[in-house]
């Protein structure tokens, strides 16, 4: 079958002759439909999550073409999408408590030692599994994981009465908070973009005011948009040095941030300690929330949370390398990628 393996740091190759999975006991084989290309995928084959060679890929959406000895609740046929640990000791305090991608056991799908989605078949455990509304495409299915965590986590730690929210970041993350946001009804939603093009993404998913940084003082036009308080919640879905630090220091007194977008590596961030105490402000990180994800499906089934015009192209398994430059270059309008394992 084809398969896209990282075979070495910064090299990634195509097989077309790559072992289909076999199919052990309690897990399946799914027939991969889209695979979407995520900034982390980049991360892996710069060697920061471990040694090659793996088959990358942790946005999966397909069909159960096999299923193990023990699988109970899927069967060939079913559409599914995959979350991604895959493996976990079961039985920690994280596993028990919908944290199991922070077990010392966790194992992630496209991450060494699993092979992901990047191929045209692959496998795994029934319990990592959740079955697609028929109204979701393959497509939106291969992205989900992309939403599931900024989702997952206004899921987890909730929007308080009349919240004023401030977000930074338009990329598919943060795109997913402003629509997660506009669910729990907040007093108002405040998005900071630097790029002209952005303003209209931003109001399209669901922002109140968008202030655009390169054009506007970002800390006048929060005040006044906040009655001279600044945001009681502040989200960062950039990673940026500067969206980490201005997220707690423009924050309101008493205030929670929830930092999301990861620094690229070896940046150094001015972490603004003193404001944190003086203001008692609660910082709060997070990437995963298992227990969100029949919720999600639910929702965009629904059409409270829309994802398809997140694909902005699609690409065959061999242009591989045209959708990692695309995801590169982030030009204007761009969103996601997805890969077809399929399409000839």
């Amino acid at each position: 079958m084809k398969a896209v393996v990282f075979e070495d740091i910064n090299k990634l190759q195509l097989h077309n002759d790559y072992p289909k999975p076999e199919c052990k006991k309690g897990w399946v084989i799914i027939k991969v439909m889209a695979a979407g290309v995520c900034a982390t995928d980049l991360d892996i084959v710069a060697g920061d999550f471990g040694n090659p060679p793996v088959v990358i890929g942790h946005e999966i959406c397909g069909d159960i073409v096999e299923v193990g000895e023990g699988v109970k609740n899927f069967k060939v046929g079913d559409r599914v999408v995959v979350e991604t640990v895959v493996k976990s000791c079961g039985h920690c305090e994280y596993c028990l408590n919908g944290n199991k991608h922070l077990c010392k056991d966790a194992i992630e799908i496209g991450f060494p030692n699993i092979d992901g989605g990047y191929e045209q078949y692959t496998t795994c455990p029934e319990s990592c599994l959740h079955k697609l509304k028929d109204n979701i495409s393959y497509d939106e299915g291969g992205i989900l994981e992309a939403v599931l965590c900024p989702y997952g986590l206004i899921y987890r730690y909730g929007i308080k009465e009349n919240e004023i929210v401030f977000i930074q970041g338009t990329g598919v993350a943060g795109l997913s908070f402003i629509q997660t946001v506009k669910m729990y009804n907040p007093k108002k939603i405040i998005v900071a973009v630097r790029r002209k093009e952005s303003v209209d993404l931003a109001y399209k998913y669901g922002a109140d005011v968008v202030i655009n940084t390169s054009e506007e003082d970002l800390e006048k036009r929060l005040l006044e948009e906040s009655d001279g308080l600044g945001p009681s919640l502040s989200i960062d879905a950039a990673g940026a040095k500067k969206t980490i630090e201005d997220a707690v220091k423009l924050t309101a007194k008493g205030g929670r941030v929830i930092l999301y977008g990861l620094p690229r590596r070896n940046t150094q961030i001015d972490f603004p300690v003193n404001d944190i105490i003086l203001k008692q402000i609660t910082v709060l990180g997070g990437t995963n929330n298992e227990l969100a994800w029949d919720a999600l499906i639910d929702d965009v089934s629904k059409g409270k949370i829309n994802i398809k015009d997140f694909v902005s192209k699609t690409f065959k398994l061999e242009d591989y390398e045209k959708a990692i430059a695309l995801l590169k270059e982030r030009p204007n309008g761009f969103i996601k990628a997805v890969l077809h394992p399929w399409e000839e």
